[in-house]
């Protein structure tokens, strides 16, 4: 039996890859996180990541707005230099990477649910994520969310996983640790959420003098591997992640009151988009807060960085959308599972059977829609021949090629995706939703498509009685020269 449920979790992952694999196409959209990624990439291989920390200071002050932080953790750059190094600034073959982290966070969490659950509970659990269209989807996105998911799950699981005085186990979890929040910075309220949970245990056994050593070794040994890895990382790579404390400066009540709602509601986008989706999602929120509440005490690590988790992201003031829920998402899922797994077993005896043959029956009518809606997706892109899109389509590349052959090498530009003009061209760039600021370029790309994007219009720049020439127009951009 155990040879068939192992033969069945490699048959899933499998076709998840293959799946997501075939999801993939060859250009991006226009959110430009990912080109700063690829920057840092390109700045870790060439040894110029101080030029780099350069460059995005000037975008960051120059600009209208804050664009983003000078440089996200180094994590997932880190991991994109083989592919950079092998086949340059490619869509596809840099999406690669998040690919293989989607398989690693598959296997993790059948081994964080197996133990909880029978073998085959697990698998239903694992196939809802291998074939979930949302993450499949976002598979096409260069940027760090899946493989955080995939070290966030791992920490959780070595977490729940660890022996009484087992010293390897505290000092793979402050490495596993270490390498979430070098993906992402959010990851040290993994940190945070053992802390919470010792500190507390330290007070029941406060009597307890043999424990207490116990309670204090851990946190400590994990704090030591963690913070020598950090120290490590500071002295090695340069820092900007200070930025984004600055953009809290932003945060008001509204905010928070706006971003709760929208935070409670996209979990639904799990299942999909439309409202029979969300009626369901308010359904199985019951049985979400029941499982929770059952499993309490034996789950509190779970319950602990979920609440830490909401409270950080629902008081940034930047909304992101589902992709910053996807380290808890598993969490949902898995206490959605316990809390209607335990209602049928409180059904009379003679009705438990098929309750329970129900709840699986649910769980897997819901993979089926899954793995369908998924693979249309896949073979539609495929026919489309990985569709060409966004920053990589024909008309950016000739933008991109007139900047780069027309146009001196400190040239600045002003465009509504900086850090993608930065990537393609090495020109500084910044966004300027302001006549006056424009002047700070030496060149003006409008994009004719998406209107009061970060830019003023085409329609709307000669309200700004700007010294500006047209030297290049298609269907999609306008470039002017701004004449000094």
């Amino acid at each position: 039996m155990m040879r068939l449920h192992n033969f069945l979790l490699g048959i899933i992952v499998i076709l998840s890859l293959v799946i997501g694999a075939s999801t993939l196409t060859r250009g991006h959209d226009w959110g430009d996180d990912f080109a700063w990624y690829i920057v840092q990439t390109k700045s870790l291989l060439n040894g110029t990541t101080a030029e780099m920390m350069q460059h995005s200071e000037f975008t960051n002050t120059q600009s209208t707005t804050h664009v983003g932080p000078l440089a996200y953790p180094w994590g997932f750059p880190l991991f994109l230099v083989p592919i950079y190094a092998i086949k340059g600034i490619s869509p596809l073959g840099l999406k690669l990477p998040g690919l293989f982290f989607y398989v690693g966070f598959l296997i993790c969490l059948y081994f964080l649910t197996r133990v909880r659950l029978t073998k085959t509970e697990s698998l239903i659990i694992v196939s809802l994520f291998a074939f979930n269209p949302m993450l499949i989807q976002f598979e096409n996105q260069i940027l760090s969310d899946i493989p955080f998911l995939f070290f966030s799950t791992l920490t959780l699981l070595l977490m729940i996983q660890e022996k009484k005085h087992n010293l390897l186990q505290y000092i793979l979890i402050g490495i596993s640790i270490f390498f979430t929040a070098f993906m992402r910075a959010t990851g040290v309220l993994l940190l945070g959420s053992l802390l919470i949970i010792e500190f507390f245990r330290f007070l029941q056994n406060i009597r307890d003098w043999d424990t207490i050593k116990q309670i204090i070794l851990k946190p400590l040994v994990i704090c030591s591997v963690f913070a020598l890895l950090w120290i490590i990382n500071i002295i090695l790579l340069p820092s900007g992640g200070e930025s984004y404390l600055s953009q809290y400066a932003g945060l008001t009540l509204d905010t928070v009151r706006e971003f709760t709602v929208l935070y409670f509601n996209v979990f639904s986008r799990f299942f999909g988009e439309t409202d029979g989706w969300k009626y369901l999602y308010f359904v199985l929120l019951v049985f979400f807060l029941f499982g929770a509440w059952i499993r309490r005490k034996d789950e509190t690590i779970f319950i602990v960085f979920t609440i830490l988790w909401l409270i950080v992201h629902i008081t940034y003031p930047y909304w992101q959308g589902p992709r910053y829920i996807f380290p808890i998402l598993p969490i949902f899922i898995y206490f959605t599972f316990l809390g209607i797994k335990a209602a049928t077993a409180k059904l009379p005896d003679k009705y438990r059977t098929t309750g329970a043959r129900l709840h699986h029956g649910f769980w897997i009518l819901i993979i089926g829609i899954f793995l369908i809606n998924s693979g249309i997706t896949a073979i539609d892109n495929i026919q489309n021949e990985r569709t060409v899109n966004g920053p990589f389509d024909s008309y950016s590349l000739e933008v991109y090629e007139f900047v780069n052959e027309e146009t001196p090498g400190n040239s600045k530009v002003v465009f509504f995706k900086p850090r993608v003009m930065f990537m393609m061209t090495g020109r500084d760039t910044i966004m300027s939703m302001e006549c006056d600021r424009i002047l700070i370029g030496d060149y003006l790309v409008l994009n004719r498509k998406v209107g009061e994007n970060q830019q003023i219009p085409p329609e709307k720049i000669g309200s700004c009685n700007l010294p500006i020439q047209q030297v290049l127009k298609n269907q999609r951009f306008i470039v002017y020269q701004i004449q000094k």
